[in-house]
């Protein structure tokens, strides 16, 4: 049976004659962000009633966020990458000496790098090995002891595309005291915290956008924080971006989210039946449960293969030894049908 896309190819810009399948890497814009950013343009050159609609918009994509998340607004900071959250968590701990860091060795390096960089603390980082790309969550619980203040991890693995169970790892942190740090960048992709887990969370950077109210003159130096996650923005958020963000969150609303994961994974059964009838080594699991919209193949070329590919029409992903076929709302059957039909080609 044919799985048809659930957002019409011809809603993006630059999808007409290929199969566009990294929307890992890089997705595809739609063609309503042209709109959103025209109004950015207007909004910005409106003076300070411009400036009131640039953070109305703001406010409005927190909120969306929000919902789909099911927490409240005010726990949502919109940051410039997933890199900056977790150097915000990173800074946000009180450390101890002898306390430790868990997380796997095939995490994404910017879940690894800020806290290696804690080490001159005395904080350990506990690299968890993997075993075929393949992280198993027994052997992230058998890192775990007393002293254990973080576990990190991805919710869908950049390199391999495996889907961790984060409710449990939630509740492994949580029955130990410990705190979890999830990079949802192949899942959702926001900055969210917890407060009644982590306290209001010490910002890593600071700027007059982290206060409630400036001391003035009389108390320049004060620094009455913000009660939100907002207190880690430190100066004016990245308007633009926000606007095609609010503007994405408007069509995605429109899509039942359960929907499209089923989607994506059907078209992942598509893709990993095919990469197995012609020999190439999955790595992705092939278990439901255990992944979302990448699926990887092994590849000693993976560079040459992915250019070769995007000659033929098909983008996809490759690094690492690996390349990385991203499935979404706008892709369907025939998409995986071209990307066969160009790996035979080749």
């Amino acid at each position: 049976m044919l799985n048809r896309s659930l957002i019409d190819p011809e809603e993006f810009v630059g999808l007409e004659g290929v199969a566009h399948l990294c929307s890992g890497g890089e997705a595809p814009f739609l063609r309503r962000h042209l709109d959103a950013c025209a109004r950015f343009a207007g909004d910005k050159g409106g003076g300070m009633s411009g400036r009131d609609r640039l953070f109305a918009v703001y406010a409005r994509a927190k909120e969306r966020l929000a919902a789909r998340l099911g927490i409240a607004a005010d726990a949502v900071a919109l940051l410039a990458h997933a890199s900056e959250g977790l150097n915000q968590v990173a800074h946000a701990i009180d450390w101890r000496e002898g306390d430790n860091v868990v997380v796997a060795d095939v995490e994404f390096p910017s879940g690894i790098y800020p806290f290696a960089a804690l080490h001159p603390r005395g904080v350990e980082l506990r690299l968890v090995p993997s075993r075929d790309y393949y992280v198993a969550l027994p052997n992230l619980e058998s890192a775990v002891d007393a002293r254990t203040r973080l576990v990190v991890a991805s919710q869908v693995s950049y390199l391999s595309g495996q889907r961790l169970d984060i409710g449990r790892l939630a509740a492994l942190a949580h029955r130990i005291g410990a705190l979890l740090a999830v990079d949802a960048t192949h899942g959702v992709g926001v900055f969210a915290d917890r407060p009644e887990r982590m306290g209001a969370l010490r910002p890593a950077t600071l700027g007059w956008h982290s206060v409630r109210e400036h001391g003035g003159p009389g108390e320049p130096a004060a620094m009455n924080l913000r009660e939100d996650a907002s207190r880690l923005e430190a100066g004016n958020p990245s308007f633009l971006p926000i606007y095609v963000l609010e503007s994405a969150l408007e069509r995605l609303d429109e899509i039942d989210p359960a929907a499209s994961l089923d989607h994506a994974l059907r078209l992942g059964d598509e893709v990993i039946g095919g990469l197995r009838r012609r020999g190439h080594p999955v790595i992705t699991p092939v278990a439901r449960e255990e992944r979302a919209g990448n699926v990887c193949f092994l590849s000693a070329s993976a560079p040459d293969l992915v250019a070769r590919l995007a000659a033929r029409g098909v983008h996809v992903w490759g690094s690492e030894g690996r390349v990385r076929v991203s499935l979404h709302a706008y892709n369907d059957s025939e998409d995986v049908a071209r990307l066969f039909d160009a790996l035979d080609g080749l």
